[in-house]
């Protein structure tokens, strides 16, 4: 087990995807809700993917993906009540914070939402 206590170490390049010592981190209270995002990696050669997040607070998001690229600090964009070519789409910088395993080989991935980017949400 890695030093680090993390899912997936980058520094060491461990994979565990249980946390020797779970802390609460959470600034903000979970609200359960269902709503139509993209996460979209800032890596260009890596797909955006379209879900529905399981729960949210005021900056951050949770989702169940079967995608496995996803690793502890990646940056993303997350685009929320996202609907194609609409202008109300609203896009923020985010980094994976957590990566849990869930039942039927599924991931849940949780985002800390950064702030508003500058990227186009397209």
């Amino acid at each position: 087990m890695c030093e680090c206590d993390f899912c997936y170490c980058q520094l060491c390049g461990k994979d565990s995807f249980v946390s020797t010592e779970p802390q609460e981190q959470r600034r903000y209270p979970r609200i359960d809700l269902s709503q139509a995002t993209r996460i979209r990696p800032f890596d260009p050669s890596l797909p955006p993917e379209y879900c529905t997040i399981l729960n949210g607070s005021q900056d951050g998001v949770y989702f169940s993906t079967e995608a496995s690229h996803y690793v502890l600090g990646m940056s993303v964009y997350v685009t929320t009540d996202f609907q194609p070519d609409s202008l109300l789409n609203s896009t923020f910088d985010g980094v994976v914070v957590r990566i849990d395993k869930l039942e039927s080989d599924t991931l849940g991935i949780a985002i800390h939402v950064l702030s508003p980017s500058s990227a186009p949400a397209n």
